[in-house]
């Protein structure tokens, strides 16, 4: 709620205010204008007002402006991280293209679920991560004084997606492992062991340095959300970590990331992905892979063949977000109860 105007500056109009030089225009996150000097009276205050109000400051506030201010302050440029901000910035051109030009307080909860309606027949997971962006620039411009209503996106639910992704098959799996081991992309292979074992994200993966090796285990953060987890050794993770240390020794300079290329620098995601796509298509075309597969639906196999707590395993903060991953069945122990029986020597049920 807007905090309550002095009395004695009722008669002022929208955002004036007395300050040293006089009277000035000051709107929250957009700056000041001045209008006229201290000993100007009321009516020529209103005057001052009203030509400004019809000059190039009278511009409509828009979604679009909204938009721009959040993707120009702090809490885009530096507590959102870098992958995020890419899909912001994709998420912020669907929204625009539809919404750009409306007033920010026309928006409604029935006009974004039309909008859910209509983009999710073909898009469900975009629809629901656009939706999520629009109800969070509402939050911030709300929080800040440039939007006056609740988020009106918060009333809409989001469309119920499907699993993500695949779960791949250990013959699968494996017949790629040994793919990239022969084309010499062992570092490929070292991020693939690793992504499964420790149901990592990618860009976990590609953001481990020499200094995540510990004793007790690896230690991978989220980039995503910044948790960490210390994934304690197994046989196969220790082999999986030595792989990627030898791959690439011919790099002039030591890395000090796990995964790295010929150079010895960090993969970019795109880089990475470069090589994969070309090897999985390769390696289809040859007839040695079925089907290809997603680096991402490692996590997938992982947080599936996991026996134990798949929540813990995965890092999720839901059961129901770690469930989007897991494509086995839960294992659940079924009704044991012993029958008697009736007078007549037939089965009967003791309950």
């Amino acid at each position: 709620m807007a905090r309550p105007r002095n009395p004695k500056n009722a008669w002022m109009p929208r955002w004036v205010e007395v300050y040293p030089r006089g009277y000035r225009v000051k709107i929250r996150g957009q700056g000041a204008w001045h209008l006229c000097g201290p000993d100007a009276t009321r009516a020529e205050v209103w005057t001052a007002y009203e030509l400004w109000e019809s000059g190039q400051h009278s511009k409509t506030f828009t979604i679009a402006d909204l938009i721009e201010l959040y993707l120009a302050s702090p809490q885009y440029t530096k507590e959102i991280k870098p992958q995020t901000q890419k899909d912001y910035l994709r998420y912020a051109k669907k929204i625009e293209a539809v919404f750009g030009q409306a007033v920010p307080d026309s928006i409604t909860s029935p006009v974004i679920q039309m909008y859910m309606d209509a983009r999710g027949q073909q898009y469900p997971t975009a629809a629901n991560r656009e939706r999520t962006f629009l109800s969070i620039i509402f939050r911030w411009g709300k929080a800040r004084g440039f939007v006056s209503i609740e988020d009106p996106a918060r009333a809409v639910k989001p469309i119920k997606e499907k699993q993500a992704g695949r779960y791949v098959e250990d013959s699968e799996y494996l017949a790629f492992y040994n793919w990239l081991e022969s084309k010499g992309h062992t570092a490929h292979a070292a991020a693939m062991e690793i992504a499964y074992l420790c149901a990592a994200r990618q860009q976990d993966v590609l953001a481990l340095k020499r200094q995540d090796i510990t004793d007790e285990g690896l230690l991978i953060c989220q980039q995503k959300t910044g948790k960490k987890q210390l994934k304690l050794w197994t046989d196969r993770l220790h082999d999986a970590v030595e792989l990627a240390l030898r791959s690439n020794t011919t790099s002039r300079s030591q890395s000090m990331y796990l995964i790295r290329g010929r150079t010895g620098q960090r993969f970019t995601r795109d880089g990475f992905n470069t090589t994969w796509s070309r090897e999985q298509r390769a390696a289809n075309e040859a007839g040695s892979l079925p089907a290809r597969f997603r680096f991402h639906d490692l996590k997938i196999k992982g947080i599936s063949d996991f026996e134990g707590d798949k929540q813990e395993f995965s890092g999720h903060k839901t059961r129901s977000m770690m469930e989007r991953y897991n494509h086995t069945a839960d294992k659940v122990v079924s009704l044991n109860k012993a029958r008697i029986k009736g007078k007549e020597g037939t089965p009967k049920d003791t309950g």
